[in-house]
């Protein structure tokens, strides 16, 4: 359809800009549950959670790995300032796998000097990045 509005979505870790696209829409994962985004969206800043930012551009829709941060709405621009983010395709699965056999053990262990805090976190972020390389969710 000519003339159809789109949505433009930045993607951006402290590293580097991940993604510049345009898009038709977007599902973030909000602090309080996902939140999806249409252009012609209400301006809007959201907190957000370890989770999965889908994106669906005509019949293509692709799925990132986003470890919390925030994402800001304004004027059909959607730009999410990301701690980190992987898309689904760039995912290491083995090392994924590694990196929460590491954080469970990390768990386990009485060890006084783990950083308990630090390895919850890297087994979520493990989770997480298993759960976007086997699974694309439909719209």
């Amino acid at each position: 359809m000519a003339g159809k509005k789109k949505l433009k979505l930045q993607i951006i870790t402290p590293q580097k800009q991940v993604l510049d696209k345009e898009v038709d829409f977007i599902a973030l994962p909000a602090y309080n549950g996902e939140m999806g985004v249409l252009p012609g969206h209400v301006q809007y800043v959201a907190k957000l959670n370890y989770g999965v930012l889908r994106y669906k551009d005509g019949n293509t829709q692709e799925e990132f790995a986003i470890m919390g941060g925030l994402a800001e709405i304004a004027h059909d621009v959607v730009s999410v300032f990301a701690e980190d983010a992987a898309l689904a395709e760039e995912i290491d699965e083995a090392e994924a796998k590694q990196k929460l056999a590491q954080a469970k053990a990390s768990l386990s262990s009485h060890d006084a000097d783990i950083d308990m805090e630090l390895a919850e976190m890297e087994l979520k972020k493990a989770l997480l990045m298993l759960k976007v390389k086997n699974k694309k969710t439909k719209f």
